[in-house]
């Protein structure tokens, strides 16, 4: 019988609290949730939670580091494909696109992280980080669009302003739809994102 290393059983552990901590999100708000009741919800003790995250902003730290992570490798991992930066655009954007629209569980502890933010700053330090590094994402393709001379934009703005703008259409299009969704299928919300991505080059 394989004997599990140490770090997998204590990563095994933290995916299990971190889950819990999940699903309590989805029910309730970030300040009424407290530590016991990551733990209850876990099925460990407060003792148990403790001694993986020793505070309840460690719990949301990791939460934040899992969320971002997989949103930033679903992006990366379209410039590995073969396609020409006018494809990349609007596909990366749908990446973006359905990470909040599809998966609404996601606005909602979004919006939670984001208020626990404005009251921990090394909560906010973190958010900051993978806001930045998605608006990037964006920056890039722009500015791989004016190099490439495919550009049809006339705008003064730097791509910077650009990207920003393009990442607040892209999650609030997740925002609005958890609120007052359309019944669209996959292909239109493609073909939302075209448009969107569409208005960087026009």
């Amino acid at each position: 019988m394989a004997v599990i290393p140490k770090e997998e059983k204590v990563k095994k552990k933290k995916k299990i609290i971190i889950e819990a901590l999940k699903r309590l999100l989805d029910k309730d708000v970030y300040s009424r949730i407290t530590v016991q009741q990551i733990a209850d919800e876990a099925g460990f003790s407060k003792g148990g939670v403790l001694h993986y995250f020793p505070t309840k902003e460690d719990i949301y730290l990791e939460l934040i580091e899992e969320i971002f992570t997989e949103f930033v490798e679903a992006h990366s991992s379209i410039l590995e494909w073969e396609l020409g930066t006018e494809e990349m655009a609007p596909i990366s954007a749908l990446v973006g696109a359905e990470n909040f629209i599809i998966e609404k569980r996601n606005i909602k502890m979004l919006i939670n992280i984001i208020l626990y933010a404005f009251e921990e700053e090394k909560i906010m330090k973190i958010i900051s980080k993978y806001i930045r590094l998605h608006r990037n994402h964006y920056d890039n393709i722009i500015s791989e669009l004016a190099k490439s001379g495919r550009t049809r934009r006339n705008s003064d703005l730097p791509s910077r302003y650009l990207s920003r703008i393009t990442q607040t259409i892209v999650l609030f299009i997740g925002l609005l739809e958890s609120i007052d969704p359309i019944d669209t299928g996959e292909m239109d919300y493609l073909k939302i994102v075209k448009f969107v991505t569409s208005l960087l080059r026009g």
